[in-house]
């Protein structure tokens, strides 16, 4: 499964969306589903437990928190 579907199933688990995970664009900003920094940091913590890896303090901006895709970016960097 790609991390891109991965991930809408676990911002829509975890984060209590009235959502399908299928509507959640990969570009999409997130604000636009009604993810505010608090469920952010909820996601954050959810991505380290399924994805085993660790985010640093400078990995976390709003760039890098933007969209679908860029969470999947960031978690393939920290894969590799």
């Amino acid at each position: 499964m790609p991390i891109e579907t991965s991930l809408k199933e676990l911002i829509v688990e975890r984060l209590f969306l009235d959502l399908d995970p299928a509507e959640i664009e990969d570009e999409t900003e997130l604000a636009e589903y009604g993810v505010d920094s608090f469920l952010l940091l909820e996601l954050i913590v959810a991505m380290e437990e399924m994805f085993e890896v660790q985010f640093v303090q400078s990995d976390i901006t709003t760039e890098t928190l933007k969209s679908v895709k860029a969470l999947a970016d960031l978690i393939r960097s920290k894969q590799g």
